[in-house]
């Protein structure tokens, strides 16, 4: 390969790779960083490993930083993994989520969230606690946690208007800063698209 043929495409290379970096690094930007340690689970009610003689007609949950109620979840769920619940959870105060439910017998619930603060960071978790069996919850270990969480942290939500709109101007940068390092001129010739058949 003749060596004007092979510094281009090596710069070519450079140059898609560098473009690729860009439009990586401009995605990390505006996907939601996990959550920081104000936003953690403060309290709850019931608790964690709580034993009940009677079912509670609500669950709360405070957080310690100021949740966006419509991208936050939470259920509670039987030992079989069904909702007891029949709405999403409402905000009662910047910080608290409050979610009626109907626990209709003895067993053991787990509560389990993911929250969105309004700062854009999240937290997820889950927590067991007991109604009219006289004893602690099972422990949740990690394989329950993980199908708990899952069950409220992949809700559908839709990319807000403004995300969308910076979304199309990322890409139409990025589609015009390749172009442009496509066919700009090397060595003081203008590239051309047109094969040449001498090479």
């Amino acid at each position: 390969m003749p060596r004007e043929l092979s510094l281009l495409s090596g710069g070519r290379r450079r140059a898609a790779v560098a473009a690729v970096v860009a439009a990586v690094a401009g995605l990390l930007a505006l996907t939601p960083g996990a959550a920081r340690a104000d936003g953690a689970l403060v309290s709850a009610d019931p608790p964690a490993g709580a034993v009940l003689t009677t079912a509670p007609a609500e669950v709360t949950l405070d957080f310690g930083a100021g949740i966006d109620e419509g991208q936050s979840h939470a259920a509670v769920l039987d030992a079989g993994s069904r909702a007891v619940t029949d709405a999403e959870p409402t905000l009662a105060g910047s910080t608290r989520l409050r979610l009626p439910v109907r626990i209709g017998a003895a067993g053991d619930y787990t509560i389990a969230y993911h929250v969105t603060f309004t700062d854009g960071t999240t937290a997820t978790g889950a927590h067991r606690f007991s109604v009219g069996t006289g004893v602690a919850p099972a422990p949740l270990d990690d394989a329950a946690r993980r199908a708990s969480t899952d069950a409220v942290a992949t809700h559908g939500h839709g990319i807000d208007g403004f995300s969308a709109f910076l979304l199309v101007i990322d890409g139409a940068v990025l589609a015009v800063a390749l172009a442009l390092l496509w066919l700009r001129p090397r060595g003081g010739r203008p590239m051309s698209l047109r094969v040449d058949p001498q090479t």
